[in-house]
């Protein structure tokens, strides 16, 4: 049985000959692990900069997947990434020593002297400009344009990775749940929620966590990050969550609202309409049947109905998969059409200025029958 990654470069090279680009280049990125399974390297909190890391990703030909690595920090990795990946022809070493002007030229030749490069999205300037200046005729185009639609639509493992990481983070948010009490500050409920994703099996986050207080007579006292400070929970408070799991190259990204002490009515209204929101949006997710723009429209309904549409700020949710936002997003500009295999955040929320918020979010997949969650966690009232 043919690897996925050969199947993907196959259809790639397809895409770069039908556009007649000679190659690709693509810098450690979520596009270069769909591609050739090489997970790019967990980033530091700060940048550290490696000699030849405007080379450090992949050069894609006809029938070649050349590496570039620097030496210090990224050629270990690389090989021992690429061991059993018979599609990666060469890992090539940019040394501490080596002028990048000359190397430049001699990796260009040794790809066949291409002169239409398709690079990512996020090549970095100083990329562009060394390959520029090694050859001066390079012209690029955009390679994220073939790849996103591809990444867009997920095969069967990538589904079920996916799946194993919504089961890992409802077990996270049920551990987290189990030791909410009064008292607990945001900063706290993070942080454990982040010990509890390493000791449940994922690699870490997928984003940075943010615990949201709100409520009548919350004091808020702030954090380094803006968003997860030091406020302690208190009767009345409302416990917005926002995080999500790396595992297996994949993520996650889930939300769920807790009340401290015993909701009122107007709370409790707030909260159904948020889950009948997003119940609508997940019925209607049948492949060819809607627009990205109209799932939204008609989610955003359903608040506005009960008029609390103008309490639900942000778009409806984004693709999701290698990277936490993918192509395409559920919002009014977005008019691509939903195929089977595509996965979202549904997230509708009711944020009232000075008051409670309820937010609830799940990774969804289109299907045939309309969306299938990858988080099974209760959408019922919780409460501590």
């Amino acid at each position: 049985m043919m690897d996925n990654h050969v199947l993907r470069l196959t259809a790639f090279r397809r895409y770069l000959d039908q556009r007649r680009l000679d190659a690709a280049f693509l810098m450690m990125s979520g596009d270069l692990q769909y591609l050739t399974g090489v997970d790019r390297q967990p980033h530091n909190p700060t940048d550290d900069n490696k000699h030849g890391d405007e080379l450090y990703g992949a050069f894609i030909t006809m029938d070649r997947v050349v590496f570039v690595v620097p030496r210090m920090g990224a050629s270990a990795y690389v090989r021992g990434q690429a061991e059993g990946k018979h599609w990666i022809s060469d890992i090539l070493v940019i040394n501490d020593g080596d002028q990048l002007v000359p190397f430049a030229r001699r990796l260009l030749a040794f790809l066949g002297n291409p002169k239409t490069l398709a690079v990512s999205s996020r090549m970095w300037t100083r990329s562009a400009l060394l390959l520029n200046t090694a050859d001066p005729e390079l012209k690029f185009s955009n390679a994220s344009d073939i790849i996103a639609p591809m990444r867009a639509v997920k095969d069967a493992e990538e589904t079920r990775i996916m799946k194993e990481a919504g089961l890992i983070t409802d077990r996270v948010f049920a551990a987290v749940l189990s030791q909410m009490r009064l008292g607990i500050t945001q900063f706290e409920i993070a942080r454990e929620v982040e010990r509890q994703i390493a000791m449940h099996g994922g690699s870490g986050t997928s984003f940075h966590t943010s615990i949201y207080v709100t409520g009548d007579n919350i004091r808020l006292v702030p954090g380094p990050d803006g968003k997860t400070g030091f406020t302690p929970l208190t009767p009345g408070a409302v416990v917005a969550f926002d995080y999500g799991i790396t595992y297996k190259g994949y993520v996650s990204d889930f939300g769920r609202t807790v009340f401290c002490g015993e909701p009122g009515s107007e709370y409790r209204r707030y909260h159904d309409y948020v889950m009948k929101s997003q119940a609508t949006a997940m019925q209607a997710m049948v492949g060819d049947a809607i627009t990205a723009a109209e799932l939204n429209s008609l989610a955003r309904q359903v608040l506005e109905d009960e008029g609390y549409g103008s309490y639900f700020t942000h778009r409806l949710g984004h693709g999701i998969g290698i990277d936490v936002h993918e192509p395409p997003f559920l919002y009014e500009l977005e008019d691509t059409l939903l195929q089977n295999g595509m996965c979202f955040t549904i997230e509708p929320s009711i944020w009232v200025p000075g008051g409670p918020l309820v937010r609830v979010e799940d990774v969804v997949q289109v299907t045939p029958q309309g969306g299938v969650s990858f988080s099974n966690f209760s959408r019922e009232l919780l409460f501590i």
